[in-house]
């Protein structure tokens, strides 16, 4: 055989060409920018005035509703009496009625039990400071129903 050039056979053109553009893509995607950290959404702070941002208060459970209107009293008898506010601390009869007294620190209320139609029902209901001087009955049975919720039951 003479001196002449070897011929490069067509399919290995095509082999080298393929391999070339393998290894571009290769070093193309190696200058690539990393791809973002997927970073969770912040929660949105509390407002400063919301009492659930402070930790000392959000545990703790939302006061009751009280209904203190001294009304509701009116027309029950003795054992109704005595599921919303407990034993008196004294029971006065004077005849025709009998006077349940509560207390606590700031207030004395009285209330007053008649005999309608045969059984005894509040008909009246009055309530004083410590010095006694006549005060709001909602604001001493208030503080009356208070006192009871706090108190352990048993």
């Amino acid at each position: 055989m003479t001196g002449s050039p070897r011929a490069t056979p067509p399919h290995s053109i095509r082999r080298s060409a393929g391999g070339a553009a393998v290894a571009a893509l290769l070093a193309l995607s190696a200058c690539q920018a990393p791809k973002p950290a997927v970073v969770p959404p912040v929660a949105e702070a509390p407002p400063a005035n919301d009492p659930a941002a402070d930790p000392a208060t959000a545990a703790l459970p939302p006061e009751p509703v009280i209904n203190d209107d001294p009304q509701q009293l009116m027309g029950i008898g003795p054992g109704a009496l005595s599921a919303v506010l407990g034993d008196p601390e004294l029971v006065r009869r004077e005849a025709p009625a009998e006077i349940w007294q509560y207390r606590n620190d700031g207030c004395v209320l009285d209330v007053f039990l008649y005999d309608t139609d045969g059984r005894r029902t509040v008909t009246y209901v009055e309530a004083r400071d410590g010095d006694a001087q006549r005060i709001d009955a909602r604001t001493c049975l208030n503080t009356l129903l208070r006192a009871r919720l706090a108190q352990p039951l048993g």
